[in-house]
């Protein structure tokens, strides 16, 4: 028996992205409406964690969708398109950041990390609470004393988990850059947080 996806079932079902990327390059609006939905959240993340404003971030991200969906064609199908996707909202980020001329304040939503990464708070020991606050706190202002490309590759590589060869791809260097920056990145966050061993 073959199963028949139609258009009008498409959200019923979860398709692989290639197959929804497929249908958008045919003018499908709706598969193309949910690779957006799949990959939003992920995008904005990144490009917040760069801007370190929501409504920036928010504006990079729909424009890198925009960008994205005219873009399809182009788009080689030897590439994730998770991957090809986070370069062209980053590509956005780092025009916004050209734009304002300005350092970028990051925001509380910087410490956002997978909270799996984060040190744990008991709940009835006010001490605990306090100390974890103030590692955030330094680690927050430790990321945004990192320069812009060394904060980006360590926030896809660390945050994201992103492959060093998806970081290369999508900041645009090679891999071994890519790699040389995470290190940079690694050793200067490790010196900053030192204190805190």
């Amino acid at each position: 028996m073959t199963c028949v996806i139609g258009p009008g079932n498409i959200d019923r079902v979860t398709l692989h992205d290639e197959v929804l990327v497929a249908r958008a390059r045919d003018g499908d609006a709706r598969a193309f409406e949910q690779l957006v939905r799949r990959h939003h959240r992920a995008t904005y993340a990144v490009a917040l964690r760069i801007l370190g404003n929501p409504p920036d971030a928010e504006e990079v991200t729909q424009d890198g969708f925009v960008a994205a969906w005219r873009r399809l064609p182009q788009f080689r199908s030897d590439a994730r398109f998770s991957t090809w996707l986070y370069r062209i909202v980053v590509n956005h980020a780092f025009s916004e950041l050209r734009r304002q001329a300005r350092r970028p304040e990051m925001s509380v939503d910087l410490a956002n990390l997978d909270a799996t990464d984060q040190p744990v708070a008991s709940d009835t020991d006010p001490y605990q609470r306090s100390e974890a606050s103030a590692f955030l706190a330094d680690l927050r202002t430790a990321l945004a004393d990192l320069p812009t490309d060394l904060r980006v590759c360590w926030l896809l590589r660390e945050v994201e988990n992103c492959s060093y060869e998806e970081v290369a791809t999508i900041i645009g260097v090679s891999r071994d850059t890519a790699r040389g920056r995470i290190y940079r990145a690694r050793r200067r966050l490790a010196e900053r947080m030192a204190s805190w061993r």
